[in-house]
């Protein structure tokens, strides 16, 4: 680590805003909801967001985006993620916001879904920088809230455009820049570029007018490649996306700096207090069963038996019956059992060197959009 690189556990200022620790959760498209987030807090991410918000449903008050936008009193700090394809659209959208409980305001430049994408949000702006400018701008101008971007290293490799990026979002006075180190055409089975992210953090930084956090993305499953991320690229901080699924531990570990993988007790304890939390959110109902099954199947990974486990809690029915299979799988092993014990998580989960990645599945190959609802779930809630 670089002698003037501060430690991922040090508190930092964000705008105006001061973040207990550099270690993030990213807003994840049908993830990010008040049950896992605040497990996520609990175990020590510093900063939680919403996830990603579409400023035309916002424009006409959706209700579901809406819906989107509810925080527990238990949430200590709290951001909200929009795109939008207009600059105007997407600053309006950020006014409407900053009049609800949030901390700060993501602009989404990098999503990759090909419905967002096509209509000119997400990554699509990449191909208007002009545009970029023009948001960052309208944005600033549209709230006094800490306002950051998140985006890719470029649509193509054969069209890097981090530079310019950074430049435009620099000048136009944001407060932070997350790098997610692919372009948008790459798929999670191509590493992150370190060095890519590490280029568009220079850039930012040469042209900042005022203290600007650099975060980085991509790759993070665990303590060693949080470290390889924050001391290679130079960034502030980093934001934790697919490594948080089904392991929330994973803050804990960078607060700790070193790889903690937790004792079946330990994680039967955690997982019954999100299905809590989950009943209390969404209420008794077959919804809550649904929108936590896939939860469920991510938590499983790294026990024995957990094809059989699998079997079930991908089809629960009710909040009750999840506690049930989990409280009888707990009582089967021994409470001392390590998750993950003798396997490397990232590869026997689903890091760099795997071909299954659920958010991938979730959102590209089934066209995810913002705010989009898988259809069962979208029947339940009718």
């Amino acid at each position: 680590m670089p002698e003037n690189q501060s430690s991922l556990s040090e508190p930092i200022m964000l705008g105006r805003l001061s973040v207990p620790n550099r270690v993030w959760l990213a807003p994840l498209a049908g993830v990010s909801d008040v049950p896992f987030r605040r497990i996520c807090q609990e175990l020590g991410a510093g900063l939680t967001y919403v996830e990603m918000l579409s400023a035309v449903a916002i424009q006409y008050h959706n209700k579901r985006t809406l819906d989107m936008c509810q925080r527990h009193a238990d949430e200590p700090l709290l951001g909200v993620q929009v795109t939008g394809p207009t600059a105007d659209g997407v600053a309006d959208a950020i006014g409407f916001l900053s009049e609800l409980p949030f901390d700060t305001i993501d602009i989404n430049m990098g999503c990759s879904v090909r419905k967002v994408v096509k209509s000119g949000s997400g990554s699509g702006i990449l191909s208007e920088p002009e545009r970029i400018t023009a948001t960052v701008e309208a944005a600033r101008a549209a709230t006094t809230l800490p306002l950051t971007v998140k985006t890719r290293l470029g649509m193509t490799r054969r069209s890097i455009t981090i530079d310019d990026t950074a430049r435009r979002v620099a000048e136009a006075g944001a407060d932070g820049f997350t790098i997610h180190g692919r372009t948008r055409d790459e798929r999670y089975g191509t590493r992150a570029d370190l060095d890519g992210i590490a280029q568009g953090i220079g850039t930012v930084r040469a042209h900042a007018q005022h203290p600007l956090v650099t975060i980085g993305n991509g790759d993070l499953f665990d303590w060693a490649s949080i470290q390889k991320m924050h001391s290679e690229t130079g960034c502030d901080a980093v934001m934790i996306s697919r490594g948080a699924l089904g392991n929330p531990w994973i803050f804990r570990e960078a607060q700790q700096q070193q790889t903690v993988h937790p004792r079946l007790d330990e994680w039967a304890e955690v997982v019954l207090r999100h299905l809590d939390y989950q009943e209390a959110h969404y209420g008794n109902t077959h919804l809550a069963a649904i929108m936590m099954r896939k939860h469920l199947l991510w938590y499983i990974k790294g026990y024995p038996c957990n094809k059989e486990l699998g079997a079930k809690v991908g089809y629960i029915e009710s909040v009750e019956e999840g506690r049930q299979h989990i409280r009888q799988y707990a009582s089967e092993f021994p409470g001392d059992i390590i998750r993950f014990e003798g396997a490397h998580r990232a590869d026997s989960r689903f890091g760099t060197n795997s071909k299954y990645d659920p958010k991938y599945e979730m959102d590209r190959t089934h066209d995810r959009g913002v705010g989009h609802l898988d259809k069962e779930v979208a029947t339940a809630q009718e």
